[in-house]
């Protein structure tokens, strides 16, 4: 399944990337930059892992809030796009290929985790989140941002963008995943309690919230956990 879903996001890279590029272009990115320095603010260290970076979007605007980021992806593509965008920018953000799995850090290494749209396409997110709570220090934050796609079926009507045959690909992947049989974001507060994460908080309205969206429209939900 872990090459299955890193051969997709190889074929995905170029189109993610133009899709990217655009948005640098747009408000919300201004907004997302916002949203990271409020958050550079409440945290008290400023050592933070990206997990399923993409091409780096997040990344680079983490940066800019003044965070020194380290950055990771399943996808070698996505990476080698990732750095890319970073030259061309001309910030510095330490990039790695990675299964979120089987994070390569030592423990109590970060004082923030960071990921959005990623957890959704994991296998086995116990694991994950296991990981995610090992390598945080103690105090250490969980910003998780996702959605519940488990009886979605993507379209290329919002994916214009993705290569030929790669929606009936990732339709057929995300069919297969075990979080993709329950309720989220219900089950991923019982998973991160099971790996010992303390105090979290659930926003349904969080993205619509940050890009300054009607709350209504369809959003990603937020999740945010302390390490204990």
């Amino acid at each position: 399944m872990i090459n299955r879903i890193t051969a997709y996001w190889n074929d995905r890279s170029a189109s993610w990337r133009k899709e990217r590029d655009e948005a640098w272009s747009r408000p919300e990115t201004e907004h997302w930059l916002d949203f990271f320095k409020s958050v550079r603010s409440q945290v008290g260290g400023n050592k933070v892992l990206e997990v399923g970076t993409a091409t780096g979007y997040f990344a680079n605007i983490m940066t800019l809030a003044g965070f020194e980021v380290t950055a990771v992806d399943l996808s070698p593509q996505m990476i080698d796009y990732a750095n890319l965008v970073s030259q061309e920018l001309e910030l510095n953000v330490a990039y790695q290929v990675m299964d979120a799995q089987a994070l390569q850090f030592e423990a109590n290494t970060f004082d923030l985790v960071f990921t959005r749209l990623m957890t959704w396409t994991i296998p086995d997110l116990e694991k994950c989140y296991r990981e995610m709570e090992r390598v945080l220090k103690r105090g250490g934050r969980l910003i998780n941002l996702d959605a519940d796609f488990g009886k979605t079926v993507f379209s290329t009507e919002r994916h214009d963008e993705c290569p030929s045959g790669a929606i009936d690909q990732i339709n057929d992947i995300k069919s297969a995943l075990e979080i993709s049989a329950h309720q989220r974001p219900a089950k991923d507060v019982e998973l991160l309690e099971a790996v010992g994460f303390g105090s979290i908080e659930i926003d349904m309205d969080a993205q619509n919230r940050i890009l300054k969206l009607p709350l209504e429209t369809e959003g990603l939900f937020m999740l945010e956990a302390v390490k204990k």
